[in-house]
């Protein structure tokens, strides 16, 4: 367990092997000096090594383990390992999975998170991203509502083509189409705070700008 849970925290270190290996030479008798020379590092690194690897799971190699004194962060790296490959598969950035597991300790569990990400669904995308994909690699689906398809009525301009009253017939046709996609965007999670429902009034602009052209 110690190991992995070392390897868990170290995840992203070039040296995670090597770091490892040292750890459990040394539960298994080995001295600093015959480590520093099996591994190539100083035997004062060596030791450096140890002590954080003794830090980082609460004790058990240097010093006297304190199993209830351990940080539930690295028991939440052991319980989900696979964060790291998520993370980098789907470009989340190397920073990402320590927010997570920093929001999953301060949770306590996956299920609390995800509760508390739906009801803050603004707060941190990337985190709220990898969440998703660590719920759904755990349970085959999503925990975020499926935005629903819908067929949105347009109704037809009651000005020809050429009238001068055209452009804005067009516009008052598009509202409602625009109303409910906004209303659709609003069911599965966006918010007209911090921005969420501006991208959809945004791209209203150009259709409009392109109808008074008519």
């Amino acid at each position: 367990m110690i190991l992995e849970k070392l390897r868990a925290c170290w995840a992203f270190s070039p040296t995670v092997d090597r770091n490892v290996a040292l750890v459990e030479g040394f539960l298994k008798g080995k001295s600093f000096a015959d480590l520093a020379q099996e591994h190539s590092p100083s035997k004062l690194r060596v030791r450096q090594i140890i002590e954080k690897a003794d830090r980082l799971v609460g004790g058990g190699i240097l010093t006297k383990a304190e199993p209830s004194k351990a940080s539930p962060r690295s028991d939440f790296m052991v319980d989900y390992p696979y964060v790291w490959n998520l993370a980098e598969m789907h470009r989340l950035g190397s920073v990402t999975p320590h927010h997570f597991f920093a929001e999953l300790e301060r949770a306590g569990s996956l299920e609390r998170l995800v509760d508390k990400m739906k009801r803050l669904p603004w707060r941190a995308p990337t985190t709220r991203e990898l969440a998703r994909l660590v719920w759904l690699r755990g349970r085959g689906e999503s925990p975020w509502p499926a935005m629903k398809r819908s067929s949105v009525a347009i109704v037809e301009p009651s000005c020809p083509v050429d009238h001068p009253d055209r452009g804005l017939q067009c516009q008052l046709a598009l509202e409602p189409a625009f109303q409910q996609l906004a209303e659709r965007a609003a069911e599965s999670g966006w918010t007209e705070k911090r921005d969420s429902l501006r991208a959809p009034r945004t791209r209203r602009r150009a259709p409009q700008e392109q109808l008074r052209q008519l």
